[in-house]
């Protein structure tokens, strides 16, 4: 009798879970609001600065300056870095957007100011990565609109 037992509610109760049905109550909102956010362009941005250190190559310093490595020239070249920037704005294609933020950015000489300027046409930082080759550092700044 067990065996018989155990062997019906082995087939049965599989059965009777699945054929359960969802009771409706009103419209279904979880399916609507998958489909209202699955229908959202999110469109994304690569700011690309290519850092290049002034001082390696020479820049405004004199050679003894250049050589002296004592802890206030090295604090001197990190509070005020001696090195020009060039900026790329990459969305995916060419824009009047991505056209106007490369003409503004020749005056930029860091990467805050390429972050903020993209900020003011809704751009939202979402990430970096800092990528560094001898005396170039590369920025590569990830943006969502």
């Amino acid at each position: 009798m067990k065996k018989i037992l155990l062997l019906f509610l082995v087939f049965v109760v599989p059965y009777v879970t699945t054929a359960q049905k969802r009771s409706k109550k009103g419209t279904d909102t979880k399916i609507e609001s998958k489909m209202k956010s699955s229908d959202k362009k999110s469109n994304f941005m690569i700011i690309k600065g290519v850092e290049v250190d002034m001082t390696s190559e020479g820049g405004d310093l004199t050679e003894e300056e250049s050589n002296d490595v004592s802890f206030q020239n090295l604090m001197k070249k990190h509070i005020k870095p001696v090195s020009r920037f060039y900026f790329s704005y990459d969305i995916g294609g060419f824009s009047e957007e991505s056209q106007k933020l490369t003409e503004d950015s020749k005056n930029f000489r860091s990467m805050v100011q390429a972050v903020n300027r993209a900020s003011e046409f809704g751009w939202e930082f979402i990430n970096s990565t800092i990528v560094i080759d001898g005396s170039i550092k590369i920025h590569y700044y990830y943006m969502k609109r």
